[in-house]
C-alpha cells in the first residue's frame, strides 16, 4: 500500500494529497512543497495545447 502526504501551498493556500491521490497544478501557478511532507513525488509536465 502507498504510503506518504504531500502538504503543499498552491497560491498560498494548503492542499493535502494523501496516497494514491493526485493534485493538477496549471502551469504558471505559485506553489510548493510544504514542510512535513514525505513521501514520493513525481511530476508530470504536460504541454498546452491550443
Amino acid at each position: 500500500m502507498p504510503d506518504g502526504r504531500m502538504e503543499p501551498a498552491v497560491q498560498g493556500a494548503p492542499v493535502a494529497v494523501g496516497p494514491g491521490e493526485m493534485y493538477r497544478v496549471p502551469a504558471g501557478t505559485a506553489h510548493a512543497v510544504g514542510p512535513g511532507s514525505h513521501g514520493t513525488l513525481l511530476i508530470v509536465e504536460v504541454p498546452e495545447t491550443g
